[in-house]
């Protein structure tokens, strides 16, 4: 097991040596799907190789997806199969930074197809190759034991509690020490709703989100835990069910949740409201709370007992938390018109508990919303040094990066932000 220190670092020797060679900016993962490789639709999973121009192969994985939009994972309690071979809604992933900067070596005793990839202002090179002889890359990004459901990565570790689909403590790594900095303990969630005209409050907390994980798949570039979702009403009446993938790459965290509204929110309540707000450990005592593009910046030791909701969308806002070295970013993309979250906000709470010196996160307050069906999309992002890599590292969700395959006329984009179908249990 780790050890800890007085000052809340973590320390994991033996992991910081395996990923030294890692490059500690943020490392964004490409996402290809097999449509943008048509000449290698049908080939064996098996053979398929991701390699540089000069035949070694870098980190990679290939994730099937079923016609009904569920990854394949052949891991846990109910695991699901594949056919093995390459189909056009399947994901090659790989990292941009380990992608070459050169291009050529195409062989032509192989079926081969280069693949160019470009964002800001770069451009990495890849080729896609059928030349199983390869040698795979050793270099895994993601160690998972799913019998303590925890994942270390060479930027963070998370521990999931095992009813949960958010992280029940998780910590930042610290490049200058090799340490990892026990951050964060169970992110405090809670819904309330407001029923005859706001006057009856319902509230639900984070023990009322139960998401139990049926199965997995950890790879050498992400881990996708796939769960079981519903809300727990009380005296045992259960919510609709859905289902919901948790995917995990070596710096961030996605998890899409599709919210289906049956009915117009006003015809039962004149608001309900979302809070989110991870609950900063000791260790983050020196912590800051900022978000950037709106001149939000709350220190937890420098302002004392303080408990307040700064009005304002959160949508769409890189929020940081970080002490100028180490941190997080948190993206919210939430897919609602702005007219439905007046009274949204910035939450701020630097009253100490047991758990540490506070906490900080957004409010999504939704009011009289149309029926359907709503993403609420939440990504944790890691990065080395600043606030600026952790600005940029929301810049580069939010900004699809271009791809250019060999022989094909359509420009595509990178599908990191590609979300499987909805479906209810």
């Amino acid at each position: 097991m780790p050890k800890s220190n007085k000052s809340g670092s973590i320390l994991y020797p033996y992991f910081f040596v395996f990923f030294s060679a890692v490059s500690t900016t943020f490392a964004e993962p490409i996402v290809l799907t097999g449509s943008m490789l048509p000449r290698f639709l049908g080939q064996s999973i098996q053979s398929i190789r991701v390699r540089s121009h000069n035949g070694n192969c870098i980190p990679f994985q290939i994730d099937e997806v079923d016609t009904s939009g569920d990854y394949i994972c052949p891991q846990g309690a109910e695991p699901n199969k594949g056919n093995g071979v390459l189909d056009t809604s399947d994901e090659i992933v790989f990292m941009f930074e380990d992608a070459d900067t050169s291009a050529g070596g195409i062989s032509n005793k192989f079926l081969e197809q280069s693949v160019c990839v470009m964002h800001n202002n770069e451009k990495r090179f890849v080729i896609v190759s059928s030349d199983s002889a390869l040698p795979p890359s050793k270099v895994s990004y993601i160690k998972y034991d799913h019998s303590l459901e925890k994942l270390i990565t060479p930027n963070y570790y998370a521990c999931f509690g095992h009813e949960r689909f958010h992280f029940t403590s998780a910590g930042v790594m610290d490049f200058t020490s090799h340490k990892f900095l026990d951050l964060t303990s169970e992110l405090r969630i809670r819904i309330i709703c407001k029923w005859l005209w706001g006057l009856i409050p319902i509230t639900y907390t984070e023990n009322s989100i139960i998401c139990l994980v049926k199965r997995y798949k950890a790879g050498a570039i992400r881990l996708i835990r796939r769960g079981d979702f519903h809300l727990n009403l009380g005296l045992f009446v259960k919510g609709s069910h859905a289902a919901v993938n948790q995917i995990c790459y070596p710096d961030m965290v996605r998890v899409p949740v599709y919210v289906h509204l049956p009915i117009r929110l006003g015809a039962f309540f004149s608001e309900a409201y979302l809070e989110m707000s991870p609950v900063i450990k000791p260790a983050g005592n020196n912590f800051t709370f900022e978000v950037p593009k709106k001149g939000i910046s709350f220190g937890f030791n420098g302002h004392p007992e303080l408990d307040t909701l700064v009005t304002g969308n959160p949508n769409y806002q890189c929020m940081i938390t970080h002490d100028k070295s180490n941190g997080y970013a948190w993206l919210l993309e939430a897919a609602m018109e702005d007219k439905y979250l007046h009274g949204s906000g910035y939450i701020f709470s630097s009253k100490p508990s047991a758990k540490g010196p506070g906490y900080a996160g957004f409010r999504l307050t939704v009011r009289d919303l149309p029926q359907g069906q709503y993403l609420i999309g939440n990504w944790v992002l890691f990065s080395k040094t600043d606030n600026g890599s952790l600005l940029n590292a929301c810049k580069n969700v939010s900004e699809n990066a271009k791809i250019l395959v060999d022989g094909e006329k359509e420009i595509f984009k990178n599908q990191l932000n590609k979300v499987q179908k909805f479906r209810k249990k």
